[in-house]
Formats: structure tokens, C-alpha cells, sequence
């Protein structure tokens, strides 16, 4: 698996707290040994947004991605709060 980072991702992760970029690490450390691992819960957006998708980095912390293939290159969107996210 390829991960690229969108500058939106990039900045959104810069605000996070210390301990919030410590969640993500750990996260896209499980993302990449099994995309699909159920502490991830990986799922499908709707709407708006039907082309992504969406990783939990804890209980209100989360990341949406976009993929092409069945994972095999993957573009990190964005990360925050289940709010600001959506």
C-alpha cells in the first residue's frame, strides 16, 4: 500500500493535539498492516462525500481517506473531530 498525504491532511494533523497525533500514528500503523482491522472501523461515506471513506483514531477522531483499487494507493483527506470531518 501507497499513502500519500493531502495538504489538508497535513495541516488538519498539525492542529492536532500531541496526544491526538499519537492516536493517528498508531492508527495508520493498524491501517497499513490490514486496512479492514476491526478497531479501524473502516466504512463507506455517503452523500456528498459517497467517493471516501473513514477510519476511527479513537472515539470522536477521525480520518477520511480516498482509494484507488482495493487499497493499494491510498490519499489521506483529512483528520479531526467527527464534526469538523463531515
Amino acid at each position: 500500500m501507497r499513502i500519500f498525504y493531502a495538504t489538508s491532511f497535513r495541516r488538519a494533523y498539525r492542529k492536532l493535539s500531541a496526544e491526538h497525533q499519537q492516536r493517528v500514528n498508531t492508527v495508520l500503523q493498524f491501517f497499513l498492516a490490514n486496512p479492514f482491522d476491526p478497531r479501524l472501523h473502516n466504512h463507506t461515506l455517503a452523500g456528498s462525500k459517497r467517493n471516501l471513506r473513514s477510519i476511527s483514531a479513537g472515539y470522536d477522531l477521525r480520518i477520511l481517506y480516498a482509494q484507488r483499487g482495493t487499497h493499494a494507493v491510498v490519499l489521506l483527506i483529512t483528520v479531526g473531530t467527527h464534526d469538523e470531518v463531515y
